[in-house]
């Protein structure tokens, strides 16, 4: 198999996502998350949302706050005590002016704070979250996964968001039907911004984090060696001394995780 077509084979299986990352009463007899059907909508169809609001959603969050990010619920569910609103978005897929529908759901406590999210189809997180993949050689075969910490992590947090642990799931379902690496170095990067002791405490934490996620899905830790390289290594190289939020958007290819899958002979 040439390099191209590995990595081909892999960038594949990393489209393969998990719909959902917990459950609650909106579960079937099976064991699936139950979601209304789409002409039920007031809309008739999906509303189109700015994608960075989607992935800000976070565990914990209030009604209220996920109101300000993604507006009321699409489906008619009630008012008082409901604990699962549904949307359904309109994403598109980077041709021409071609979009998807996908449905979401979210699930809240008692206190109406978020627990989980789910999607109705796999493709929809796999096309908010792309998971970038280098093959640096092919013997012994070594690629490079490349995912934005910005996506996997909320703002100065090492705790990972729902998309973030949908992305690490296609990496690992990724592993399943082909030989899993024999090891994998997980390394976590900040920006130029803040102290730079912060910075490397914080891309270590990160680097853990995403290894016991990993450890949570089947991978041997054994297999792991998680460091923090602060602000080493930077990509782009953005002017300006001030953090304004157009100097943190153009360093935001900076503040990322990478993982770097080493296979056995």
């Amino acid at each position: 198999m040439t390099m191209k077509n590995r990595s081909t084979v892999l960038a594949i299986g990393l489209v393969v996502g998990l719909a959902g990352c917990a459950s609650n009463t909106s579960l079937t007899e099976e064991g699936d998350v139950r979601f209304p059907d789409l002409e039920s909508t007031y809309l008739k169809t999906g509303d189109f949302v700015d994608p960075d609001d989607v992935l800000r959603i976070s565990e914990g969050q209030h009604k209220d706050q996920v109101r300000l990010l993604l507006g009321h619920p699409h489906f008619s569910e009630g008012i008082f005590g409901v604990r699962e609103w549904d949307y359904a978005f309109n994403f598109y897929t980077g041709y021409a002016d071609e979009y998807i529908t996908c449905q979401y759901k979210l699930l809240f406590d008692r206190e109406m704070r978020v627990t989980s999210t789910h999607w109705r189809d796999a493709q929809c997180p796999a096309l908010l979250v792309p998971i970038q993949v280098e093959e640096l050689a092919a013997e012994p075969r070594q690629e490079k996964v490349t995912l934005s910490g910005d996506i996997l992590f909320g703002f100065d947090s090492d705790q990972l968001t729902f998309e973030g642990k949908r992305a690490l799931e296609r990496v690992v379902d990724a592993f399943h039907g082909a030989t899993a690496p024999a090891s994998i170095r997980i390394a976590g990067y900040a920006d130029r911004f803040g102290d730079e002791q912060y910075n490397m405490q914080l891309s270590q934490a990160r680097a853990e984090s995403v290894g016991n996620y990993l450890v949570s899905r089947g991978v041997e830790r054994s297999s792991l060696n998680m460091v923090g390289r602060g602000e080493a290594d930077p990509i782009v190289d953005c002017p300006g001394q001030v953090a304004t939020p157009s100097v943190r958007e153009c360093l935001k290819p900076n503040r990322r995780v990478e993982m770097t899958l080493q296979y056995a002979h």
